[in-house]
């Protein structure tokens, strides 16, 4: 089934949009402030979002291009009204399918 909502995601310590259900589980793709991330000693670029999906920040906003699978259990109860801007939903749809 099909979803499109941001959570926190209390077990990875980000924000995240969450787009399928699984059962249980939930894919999720992460929101981060740093622009890297460390992998296995490597330095991996994170993707640049055009606007913050929270209307009220200007701070730049990165994502992660992996699509996680988590238990439902490991998000915040709190559901969060943002919205991704229309420059944006591009660079989403492809991390999705994993481009």
């Amino acid at each position: 089934m099909s979803r499109s909502e941001f959570r926190y995601n209390k077990k990875r310590k980000h924000y995240a949009y969450l787009f399928k259900d699984l059962g249980e589980y939930r894919k999720n793709i992460l929101l981060s402030t740093k622009p890297y991330r460390i992998i296995h000693g490597k330095q991996k670029k994170n993707v640049v979002l055009f606007k913050h999906p929270n209307k009220n920040q200007t701070i730049s906003i990165y994502v992660i291009p992996y699509v996680y699978i988590d238990h439902i259990s490991s998000f915040g109860s709190e559901v969060l009204i943002w919205f991704f801007d229309k420059n944006d939903k591009r660079k989403i749809k492809r991390i999705k399918k994993r481009k």
